[in-house]
């Protein structure tokens, strides 16, 4: 996790990470390699990046859900097998049918998990994606993704400025101010 106040950085240190912003000094690695910003499409699908706000189309929660594999040319069957699966496992199941714009505020960011989580990432960059949850919803959808992410052993990096979500998802914090990682250690 990384932990810091409002413009410590966080979420220009995920957009970097994410290949969505080239860095003003250093490199970033992948996998031991040094990335060339020129090239980072193939890349930057190896990697989700899930905001604050979701940003779901305007259709229904299983074709958001969907909508990655069918871009990738998935079969229709192997679509559906992978969106039910995912669904069920953030418990979504029962609203695959409703329009998104019907949605709760938890359950669109359930939505928009699943849509990342279907696509299956070798990495995951998460930007304050509970922020504007009510504290019930928000212990839930932690302790559930908590589970997803040990589960799938997917490596995530969770940005935030509550001390007590890190402690609660993180194997390491990074503690930021002012665009610096000042201390990184265990919980």
């Amino acid at each position: 996790c990384l932990v810091g106040p409002n413009g410590a950085g966080k979420s220009t240190l995920l957009r970097v990470l994410g290949l969505l912003q080239r860095p003003t000094t250093g490199e970033v690695r992948f996998m031991g390699r040094c990335i060339d910003f020129r090239s980072t499409l193939a890349l930057r699908r190896r990697v989700i990046t899930i905001f604050q706000e979701p940003l779901l189309c305007d259709t229904t929660v299983f074709r958001n859900v969907a909508l990655g594999l069918r871009v990738r040319g998935l079969p229709r069957k192997a679509v559906a097998a992978r969106v039910d699966t995912w669904l069920q496992h953030l418990g979504i199941f029962q609203i695959a049918t409703r329009q998104v714009r019907t949605l709760s505020g938890g359950e669109a960011q359930r939505v928009n998990l699943a849509r990342a989580f279907v696509l299956e990432p070798e990495a995951f960059l998460l930007d304050e994606p509970f922020t504007t949850l009510d504290p019930p919803t928000r212990r839930t959808l932690l302790r559930d993704l908590h589970q997803l992410l040990r589960e799938t052993g997917v490596t995530t990096i969770f940005a935030t400025h509550d001390l007590a979500e890190a402690m609660q998802l993180a194997d390491r914090v990074a503690v930021m101010q002012a665009g610096r990682v000042v201390q990184l250690d265990t919980p």
